[in-house]
């Protein structure tokens, strides 16, 4: 699974080296029989921050995402501003479902398969508003008032295996790795 960090508006830096659509563009306008020149840039953010697993709680620029996350989950920063988040299994088999950690009283937005063809969106506050099948989250991570970042958690694919989130009644968030066939087996 994929995390991605996102900070709220008011602490977006333009990155103008990320993107030529991002850069500086300038449009001319008429207006009242004379010229006017706007110059508009879109924002874009790249935040120097490492997820880090401390005392059974996931934070993110010090803010708690996940509490209660168990020993077998591993963090691996990818980039300044992404991880990979997986676990690791004593027991080889097709299908696995891995308690990532506990979701209480944050905001979160999920898109889940409601049929194989079509996703919704579904909105939150704990775990147990997870539904299965669950194929992109948004967690508001909220420290304060001011001091508010957004977490994306995004299941992706691995060789034979999909993934998917799912909340359960404890409030935990849960991976569902599984491959769909009986004989391709992983640890």
């Amino acid at each position: 699974m994929s995390m991605i960090v996102l900070s709220s508006h008011r602490n977006l830096q333009p990155n103008i080296g990320f993107s030529s659509f991002l850069g500086s563009r300038q449009r001319t306008s008429f207006s009242h029989g004379s010229v006017h020149c706007h110059k508009t840039w879109r924002p874009s953010m790249l935040l120097k921050t490492k997820p880090d697993i401390k005392d059974g709680v996931l934070s993110i620029k010090g803010k708690d995402a996940l509490t209660g996350v168990p020993e077998n989950i591993v963090v691996t920063p990818w980039t300044d501003s992404s991880a990979f988040v997986g676990a690791t299994s004593s027991h080889s088999s097709s299908r696995h479902v891995f308690k990532l950690g506990v979701i209480q009283d944050a905001r979160l937005l999920c898109l889940f398969r409601f049929k194989i063809w079509w996703m919704i969106p579904r909105v939150g506050n704990s775990g147990s508003d997870i539904p299965v099948e669950t194929q992109m989250m948004l967690l508001e991570a909220r420290e304060s008032k001011e001091s508010l970042s957004y977490v994306l958690f995004l299941p992706v694919l691995d060789g034979e295996f999909r993934s998917s989130l799912q909340g359960n009644s404890a409030n935990e968030l849960e991976l569902c790795v599984e491959s769909g066939k009986i004989y391709v087996n992983v640890t």
